[in-house]
């Protein structure tokens, strides 16, 4: 057995990133979910900044979220 027989280069190299229109309604209904909780601070306290980048990725979450529903008829 080689050190190199354990090397982690290249360990991810099967997995396949999905362009983010191809990620499916589920996954942002999930996101929407998760991000609506931040917001209302079920998920701990959110500072000014937190809560802006929050807002900002719910409005692309809801655009992706479109999307995916309306390629899908």
């Amino acid at each position: 057995m080689r050190d190199d027989d354990f090397s982690l280069v290249d360990d991810d190299a099967n997995d396949v990133e999905l362009p983010v229109f191809d990620m499916g309604a589920e996954h942002w209904q999930e996101e929407i979910d998760f991000l609506e909780q931040r917001l209302r601070g079920e998920q701990g306290d959110i500072d000014k900044d937190d809560k802006e980048t929050c807002k900002e990725a719910l409005a692309i979450a809801k655009e992706n979220l479109a999307n995916c529903l309306r390629r899908q008829k």
